[in-house]
């Protein structure tokens, strides 16, 4: 059995579409929420997720909440400014019924994977749209959140856009990293593969350069579109460094 999961996918359809297309062989998918935001092509992303929805395993992400229910993503200080400009024309775009989707998307999920006992959630068990644990922190960090969910085979998390595989105790902790925004200053699309029982994190490579094309016409502060533009590029390298820099 072969699960590809994604998360903070942030309206990249272009990386979204290549990891897709570098997976076919799939059994099924789990999505650990942030469709939306940053990225110029939100229809594309909420009808794969509408139509995929029955087949595959979404929780929401703090930016699906926010585009779905018209509220604040809670970014970092450097993202919020471009959260909030691209949040204005993802909620124009959307269809009520999409919205609908997002704000009734559920913040965790258990699950089994064969014999393996699975937690999922966009950021951490205790705060599942906002926590935001470092792959640097230390192991008391984890172990409070993993027994906190029963101490699961798999918790998978994202949030941070850094890929991380990490065991503490009976758990394996994995972060799929970004598909659309990655920020490990490697600008290919992140993810990651459990097959029966093992899991490897992988990358993509997509056209940046066609993302970036779609941002002409958004009507962007050319500051955010400059900025965004960069980050695709870099793979966030090059943005201010801080332990919360996605949010």
């Amino acid at each position: 059995m072969k699960v590809l999961i994604v998360s903070d996918i942030h309206a990249n359809w272009v990386a979204l579409r290549a990891v897709l297309d570098a997976e076919l062989d799939r059994d099924e998918i789990v999505c650990l929420g942030d469709l939306f935001n940053f990225g110029p092509q939100p229809l594309e992303c909420v009808s794969w997720a509408e139509e995929s929805s029955n087949s595959a395993i979404f929780v929401q992400g703090n930016h699906d909440y926010a585009v779905g229910l018209d509220a604040d993503p809670r970014c970092s200080t450097f993202y919020a400014k471009l959260a909030a400009g691209t949040q204005k024309f993802t909620e124009k775009l959307l269809s009520t019924e999409s919205k609908r989707f997002l704000a009734e998307l559920k913040p965790s999920a258990f699950f089994h994977l064969g014999e393996s006992s699975c937690f999922c959630c966009h950021a951490t068990p205790k705060d599942r749209l906002y926590g935001f644990i470092p792959p640097s922190a230390a192991p008391a960090l984890w172990e409070s959140e993993v027994t906190l969910v029963q101490n699961p085979n798999f918790l998978f998390c994202g949030h941070t856009h850094l890929p991380l595989k990490r065991q503490i105790g009976r758990t394996l902790i994995v972060n799929p990293g970004s598909v659309g925004l990655p920020n490990d200053a490697d600008p290919r699309a992140s993810y990651a593969i459990w097959e029966d029982g093992h899991v490897t994190l992988r990358r993509v490579a997509y056209n940046v350069e066609e993302v970036i094309q779609a941002f002409s016409g958004l009507e962007l502060e050319p500051q955010i579109e400059e900025s965004l533009c960069k980050i695709l590029r870099t793979g966030g390298h090059s943005s201010p460094a801080t332990e919360a820099t996605q949010g």
